[in-house]
């Protein structure tokens, strides 16, 4: 028999969700603490959008939902790099305009 996914209400405000473009893992023998934050340029700091508290068989769940989800994005719009290997770099860059790079 299959299970079935429970039902999520989603309030108003919740239904838009965050935008993070940085993502702080951190755990203990009985938790794992997902940190979101936005990082913006120009700012000294990023800003925390969302902290989620999981335990370690809900993570090794999402890890699995995850990496499912990532091979159907990629069987369906090609394989992703990844980010930090690909650039060298985390967050944002500056993009380098033809006149910049001779300039160098």
């Amino acid at each position: 028999m299959q299970k079935q996914m429970p039902r999520i209400n989603i309030q108003g405000d919740k239904a838009s969700g965050v935008y993070a473009n940085l993502t702080i893992v951190n755990t203990s023998q009985a938790e794992f603490v997902l940190d979101f934050a936005k990082l913006m340029p120009g700012l000294p700091a990023a800003q925390l959008e969302c902290r989620v508290i999981m335990s370690p068989h809900r993570i090794k769940g999402l890890i699995n939902a995850l990496k499912a989800q990532v091979e159907m994005y990629e069987k369906r719009f090609g394989p992703l790099e990844d980010s930090v290997e690909a650039s060298g770099a985390i967050g944002f860059q500056i993009p380098q305009t033809p006149e910049a790079k001779s300039v160098q």
